[in-house]
């Protein structure tokens, strides 16, 4: 890749904060926090009487699913994120791997899939996402403790029982976007063990603003980048388009080396590395 579209050595270790500048950048940015607040205040309303329903209907796992896609692409409208996607989405049950490069990354999978997702336990004390998340099932991990692994794992025996679709991104934290990372296997594990078959998912970004490149106000990486400060250059950003390809086929495997090796291989395969001029 020609060297002035890669991120300049200088943002490797951190990236570079685009906050909101000016009056019209400000009132996006309050625009906006108002619109997700609303937004995920009318998809809770509809979620409570919902599970009321489930308690009688046993289609818990659809319903979340239904408010899930709903509650992610009005977030995604709100902000001002456009999805392209490319390829066929798998079928219910499935159990799905992507690359990991922002906190959006959630939505924009959601909104097409309404899926369980596997996330760190720090998500569930996020404000607004964190909680929505709970509410639609999300299995958090407790990464310092070893055996809540075990216990995911059983609950994703659970969750595709009930006929839903998992999301995992076993790169274990979001990058700039100039690679796939390594896998960290474990929770591979599952689906190593009952060989069943793993759809990839690749996910890029681009603002159209070189002086806002998407790895920079779109990704979220580098040690110490505050949340809040990393939301609000992202919030004010006009648009944001999202690339996401599923891989042609799954893959499988029975042991969970060798089945992250071939999901890594089918992630590389779908994925184009992000520049610092997009």
């Amino acid at each position: 890749m020609p060297s002035d579209l890669m991120p300049p050595q200088s943002a490797l270790g951190k990236p570079t904060l685009h906050g909101p500048a000016g009056f019209i950048e400000w009132g996006r940015v309050t625009a906006k926090f108002a619109g997700l607040l609303g937004w995920t205040g009318v998809c809770y309303a509809l979620l409570l009487p919902g599970i009321v329903v489930c308690l009688v209907i046993p289609r818990r796992a659809a319903w979340n699913a239904w408010i899930q896609r709903l509650w992610a692409r009005g977030l995604l409208r709100v902000l001002g994120v456009s999805v392209a996607r490319s390829g066929a989405r798998p079928g219910k049950p499935f159990f799905l791997v992507a690359n990991h490069l922002s906190y959006i990354d959630i939505l924009v999978l959601g909104a097409d899939l309404g899926a369980v997702f596997i996330s760190k336990q720090e998500l569930g004390g996020w404000p607004l996402l964190g909680h929505v998340a709970k509410m639609t099932g999300t299995l958090f991990v407790d990464r310092g403790r070893r055996r809540d692994a075990i216990r995911v794992l059983e609950e994703i025996d659970r969750v595709i029982a009930d006929g839903a679709g998992v999301v995992l991104f076993p790169e274990g934290t979001s990058s700039k976007g100039d690679r796939i990372y390594p896998l960290k296997p474990a929770l591979l594990e599952w689906a190593a063990q009952r060989v069943f078959p793993v759809h990839t998912a690749a996910l890029r970004y681009a603002t159209g603003n070189a002086e806002r490149p998407a790895y920079e106000s779109v990704c979220w990486w580098g040690e110490g980048t505050p949340l809040l400060g990393h939301f609000l250059g992202l919030a004010s950003l006009p648009r944001i388009r999202a690339d996401l390809v599923y891989g042609p086929a799954a893959v499988m495997a029975e042991s969970r080396s060798t089945l992250a090796g071939r999901v890594h291989q089918a992630l590389e395969q779908s994925f184009v590395p992000m520049g610092m001029i997009e």
